[in-house]
């Protein structure tokens, strides 16, 4: 059952006509006065320099440096450190790894696109100056809507052969994997066209403009997990109160870079709103407890199953996010804190008095 795209011209009038009357969203607070303190460590430029005459050495002196971090990479991203593994086994790995082909490639990609300033101390430069000031503002706007919220102060930048785009670590510290921010002039699927991590719908998301989004992502879900079972609406109002929250503390960026998706597909949310709740309402989907249908329609795809191709995966938690503003709307007095502590969704819907548009 396809869900149309076109709007009838009588109802683009109507749509002008009330975005027309309707008043302009309040500015963002001013979190000038909030500080954040936080470390970045380019673990990124410690791995093509090590000394590999000295590799026991060289990772006491990382573990030095980069405390508890070094372990989950090692053990991790990178197997030396694996159960089984002697030291000596776990060095020839490390060598191995260091003698792969796609390390050097991946090494070279991410010190040519985030080059490191020069001096005794490497310091942030150029574009990763940028994403680290950009991420902080958002760290102010997290501190002023979740008070007491627990915010890292060390974030560690790292390359991989592109395994994760961010994790927590230790307590409640931040990596990066900068090579999943290459995009959008970097071609990912030339690394492998049969990996499905490489595909256009995901490696959209693999630019800059996305750092701040994707280790925002990381804090919000381990405050706030997602569900382990429920019904499709359960889910649906998880991911819209996440979508929520970031527009808040994302207030200057696109919502294409919020939702992670094209500009050409957040227009098609935005247009197709009614139809969206129509087909989840036809085909008795809101209340299912199916965990192979919740995944299909709200993980990320090429496409939205039962929609044309022109719409985003997960096209359904569009909805999520309108139900949760509706809420808010009615509920001016709810805080984000209560909001996102809230985990009956069928109590959001009701309260939302929601009518798609």
């Amino acid at each position: 059952m396809k869900v149309s795209s076109p709007l009838p011209l009588l109802s683009l009038l109507l749509v002008f006509f009330l975005s027309a009357c309707t008043a302009d969203e309040p500015p963002p607070p001013d979190v000038s006065d909030i500080s954040v303190d936080l470390e970045v460590l380019r673990f990124d430029r410690e791995i093509p320099a090590l000394d590999t005459t000295r590799l026991g050495e060289e990772l006491e002196r990382l573990d030095r440096t980069y405390g508890s971090f070094t372990d989950v990479f090692f053990t991790h991203l990178v197997p030396v450190r694996r159960g089984d593994f002697s030291p000596a086994e776990g060095q020839r790995v490390l060598q191995a790894y260091l003698d792969f082909p796609l390390t050097d490639f991946v090494d070279s990609l991410v010190a040519e696109r985030f080059p490191e300033g020069a001096g005794a101390a490497p310091i942030a430069i150029g574009e990763v100056q940028e994403l680290i000031e950009d991420f902080e503002q958002s760290l102010r706007y997290y501190q002023h809507y979740l008070p007491g919220a627990p915010v890292p102060d060390t974030l560690v930048l790292y390359d991989t052969h592109f395994e994760l785009a961010a994790f927590l670590y230790g307590d409640g510290e931040l990596a990066a994997g900068l090579d999943f921010f290459l995009g959008p002039d970097f071609d990912y699927s030339q690394v492998n066209p049969e990996e499905p991590i490489f595909s256009n719908y995901l490696a959209t998301s693999y630019t800059p403009a996305h750092f701040t989004g994707k280790l925002l992502r990381v804090l919000i879900e381990d405050r706030y997990p997602l569900p382990r079972s429920g019904r499709m609406l359960d889910y649906l109002i998880y991911e819209g109160k996440k979508l929520y929250l970031l527009e808040h503390l994302m207030p200057e960026t696109p919502d294409a870079v919020v939702y992670e998706v094209t500009e050409e597909q957040m227009d098609w949310l935005r247009e197709n709103e009614t139809p969206i709740y129509a087909y989840l309402q036809r085909e008795e989907l809101l209340f299912s407890t199916d965990v192979n249908k919740i995944n299909k329609y709200t993980r990320p795809a090429p496409y939205t199953p039962g929609m044309p191709q022109e719409s985003p995966g997960g096209a359904v938690n569009y909805l999520g996010r309108q139900i949760v503003a509706a809420y808010m709307n009615q509920h001016p007095d709810v805080t984000l804190p209560e909001l996102m502590a809230m985990e009956d969704a069928q109590a959001i819907l009701q309260g939302a008095r929601y009518k798609p548009r």
